[in-house]
């Protein structure tokens, strides 16, 4: 049995959770994707594309937090079609960030809708650990948290500092 950290989502929720932006809204969900052992991660945030509220769609658009603001700074990258990333002609977001979050989100769906585990080794006998994480809000300020460390805590770096002084 696979153990999961509190803010990470179970691998057979991922899909649902980032293909369901809120009713009546565009805006979607925020997943940081994070490799344990590289300590590497990307910020996504998934919604719907416009005018298509209360109508079924066949895509969920893709933005790449390309920042340190959480909240605004992120860039379209392309949409999500079923469990592949397709980056835009229209793309905001820098090339080469697009391609890694590309790589990152359709490796992660490609584990979660085969049904293979995102902890485990590797064919060479080395480990692998990915968690998604779904976006946390600070418990002292109530801002957005995309950072793994503040996930896991619940408290957000600004916040934390203030607790230690």
């Amino acid at each position: 049995m696979t153990m999961y950290e509190a803010g990470a989502l179970k691998p057979e929720a991922v899909m649902t959770y980032l293909t369901s932006p809120k009713p009546g809204s565009r805006r979607g969900c925020t997943l940081t994707i994070v490799n344990d052992e590289s300590g590497g991660r990307v910020t996504l945030r998934f919604r719907r594309p416009k005018g298509r509220d209360g109508k079924p769609f066949s895509a969920v658009m893709v933005d790449v937090m390309t920042g340190s603001d959480n909240e605004g700074d992120y860039a379209f990258a392309g949409s999500l079609r079923g469990a592949t990333m397709n980056i835009s002609a229209k793309s905001k977001c820098p090339a080469a960030k697009a391609k890694m979050a590309k790589a990152v989100l359709d490796w992660t769906l490609a584990r979660v809708e085969g049904g293979h585990p995102l902890v485990g080794a590797k064919t060479d006998g080395t480990a692998f650990s990915v968690r998604v994480l779904h976006e946390g809000r600070c418990a002292c300020c109530g801002r957005k948290l995309t950072v793994p460390e503040s996930i896991d805590t619940g408290i957000g770096p600004v916040c934390a500092g203030r607790l230690a002084a």
